[in-house]
């Protein structure tokens, strides 16, 4: 019995290896150095661009020329999507008049603008085992 035990251990399939991906991300077009840059990482049925709460990683980011940056490590392979916006008075949301964003804002991929905010499916990324770089340029209707 105790060949065909061995047997049995020699063809147990292997632990599954997660596969983890590094995301870098840099933000640029932020008009002034006030305040900070925010930011989450959506993944997919989760409410993008609004899924603050159910977020696979976020960040607050100090602002410095415009610009920020930030590195995310061991992140689930699979699809994203990310928001950013300039909380440029650090209240913790994004400013608007009239439904119209006072701040600056921005998404993975860089979808031209609409009168919406994107779909997950126009600023998705597909992030596998290894690194990614992704530049998100913000964008300011008022």
């Amino acid at each position: 019995m105790a060949p065909i035990a061995g047997l049995a251990v020699l063809l147990a399939p292997a632990q599954a290896k997660t596969d983890t991906a590094v995301l870098n991300l840099s933000i640029s077009g932020a008009r002034n150095d006030k305040g900070v840059i925010r930011l989450v990482v959506c993944a997919a049925n989760t409410g993008f661009p609004d899924c603050q709460k159910n977020a696979v990683r976020s960040a607050t980011l100090p602002v410095h020329a415009g610009k920020a940056s930030f590195r995310f490590t061991e992140i689930p392979a699979g699809h994203y999507a990310i928001g950013a916006f300039h909380d440029a008075n650090a209240n913790s949301k994004l400013d608007t008049f009239m439904g119209i964003p006072r701040e600056g804002f921005g998404f993975s991929r860089n979808p031209p603008l609409k009168p919406r905010a994107p779909r997950f499916s126009e600023a998705k990324l597909f992030l596998s085992n290894g690194q990614e770089y992704e530049h998100i340029k913000l964008r300011h209707l008022l």
